[in-house]
């Protein structure tokens, strides 16, 4: 039994390692547009719907 597990290991790990770096990635990837929103929210609407209003 203990050596079932032990030939599990290797592939399990290497699994473990593959998915954290595509989550790593595609959070890189995602994180500018996730700053983006967050300016965008950080505006008041009427500001940003009319950047030169008080002009």
């Amino acid at each position: 039994m203990l050596q079932d597990l032990a030939a599990l290991a290797p592939p399990a790990i290497v699994c473990v390692a593959f998915l954290v770096g595509a989550w790593a990635i595609v959070r890189r990837e995602l994180a500018p547009k996730r700053r983006a929103r967050a300016v965008a929210n950080e505006q008041p609407p009427e500001q940003a719907d009319h950047p030169h209003a008080g002009s």
